[in-house]
């Protein structure tokens, strides 16, 4: 698995959180309100997912569809996983120990955090 461009994402994102198959039309509605992406900028964009192997194509009439063959949860895990292991050394702490620092975690949040891992353990 590779590393999506933040365009690509946004796409992915889109037929993520919408019904399988999804059509052209329901993408380019979808992120409209979100990018000021010309249609063809999108199409260019599917077909890059389609060979990167995040998505398979099909024709039905006059209409393209699109089905995801990555999941939204795979890819977060390998991304989170990348982003761990390159700016944190693998470390769950340092990771958290720099969100605590930048008040990115409340006192709320932490101690969902340990709760969390108490029922794991």
């Amino acid at each position: 698995m590779k590393k999506l461009p933040n365009a690509e994402f946004e796409i992915m994102k889109v037929v993520w959180n919408n019904e399988s198959p999804i059509s052209t039309n329901q993408i380019i509605s979808n992120l409209k309100s979100k990018a000021s992406r010309k249609p063809q900028t999108i199409l260019t964009l599917l077909i890059r997912l389609i060979d990167r192997g995040f998505l398979v194509s099909e024709k039905n009439g006059k209409e393209r569809t699109y089905i995801p063959i990555i999941t939204e949860k795979d890819y977060l895990q390998f991304e989170t996983g990348d982003f761990i292991d390159r700016y944190y050394d693998n470390s769950i702490t340092d990771l958290v120990n720099t969100l605590y620092d930048g008040k990115r975690l409340t006192e709320k949040e932490l101690e969902s955090l340990s709760v969390w891992i108490r029922e794991r353990s």
